[in-house]
């Protein structure tokens, strides 16, 4: 299936992606939508806590993105009419679910591309302007990482904020692994304005983190290491693939799709992994970089962008 009709939202300015009209239809038929938008969802969603939020007033809602099913479920649990900001090409042109997303409202933005960002933070203006919410997932993408509850954000949450001072809601849809249940929670809105950029994003994200802490904390039964996979960082790359696999790609997409912020004092994978192939091991250094050298290649065999190169099949 290729959606034709959605193509033209990637060439959108900021006065063509929506209309006035359609802002205003939509935030008018959300109770009945949030509804269509629960049935349409594989698994039962909880909404355990969410905040008073006033009525009529625009927010930034801040998600994580970690499973096939949670831009559906966060859209169902938000109050209200919520554009979401889109960064996936592939989907947007082959899944039927985003003519869903559209139906619900999107701001497509091309993530490789500087001018393609920049517009997008202009559209989410114009959104939150017109008296409408804005949802995005500030990590940049899924959250592919072995052990961060949340990854380092993005700042346009924090850019929104400061420019035209309206609150940012941290929310986390969270299912584990083969359980038929999303369990939902939302922070008290927060005012970012009154930080530093840097600290304004660190306290976010760790108030997200508190959050999908608390979930699993009540949720997640615990593992004793002898019922542990034989190989459990492969498990954990076939159990991804197997989120990927939920949506059926169409193409090689992943040096776009897995993103990693590359912010303030933050060090990447990527930057981390380029600067120890760099290394050369002397006599003097060898006691230190020969371990992180022998590390390095036995990571080799857990990158998975290309476990997912290798093993994905993808849809015709």
């Amino acid at each position: 299936m290729f959606n034709t009709g959605l193509k033209r939202y990637m060439d959108s300015d900021v006065h063509n992606f929506t209309s006035n009209f359609g802002i205003k239809v939509r935030r008018r038929v959300n109770r009945p939508w949030r509804i269509i938008l629960k049935l349409a969802t594989k698994r039962k969603i909880i909404i355990e806590k969410y905040p008073s939020l006033e009525k009529e007033q625009p927010y930034v809602f801040v998600a994580n993105h970690s499973f096939d099913e949670d831009a559906i479920s966060v859209l169902a649990s938000i109050d209200r009419n919520a554009y979401m900001l889109n960064g996936t090409t592939d989907q947007t042109l082959h899944n039927p679910m985003f003519l869903a997303l559209w139906a619900n409202g999107m701001i497509y933005v091309n993530r490789t591309d500087n001018e393609s960002r920049a517009g997008s933070i202009d559209k989410m203006k114009r959104i939150l302007q017109s008296g409408s919410s804005v949802v995005l997932f500030a990590e940049g993408g899924y959250n592919n990482t072995e052990n961060q509850l949340i990854q380092p954000l993005f700042a346009s949450p924090y850019m929104l904020c400061k420019e035209l001072g309206v609150k940012v809601v941290p929310l986390i849809s969270f299912n584990d692994i083969g359980s038929k249940t999303i369990y939902v929670r939302a922070s008290t809105p927060m005012d970012l304005s009154v930080h530093e950029k840097y600290e304004a994003m660190r306290l976010l994200r760790d108030e997200m983190s508190t959050l999908v802490w608390e979930i699993m904390e009540k949720h997640v039964p615990p593992v004793k290491r002898r019922d542990l996979p034989k190989e459990p960082r492969k498990n954990w790359m076939e159990v991804r693939k197997q989120v990927y696999e939920c949506q059926k790609w169409h193409s090689d997409v992943w040096n776009e799709e897995v993103t990693y912020y590359p912010g303030h004092n933050v060090i990447t994978p990527k930057v981390a992994r380029e600067f120890v192939d760099r290394v050369q091991v002397n006599v003097r250094n060898a006691h230190i970089l020969a371990e992180m050298l022998v590390r390095r290649e036995e990571d080799k065999q857990y990158d998975l962008i290309k476990y997912l190169q290798e093993n994905m099949k993808y849809a015709k």
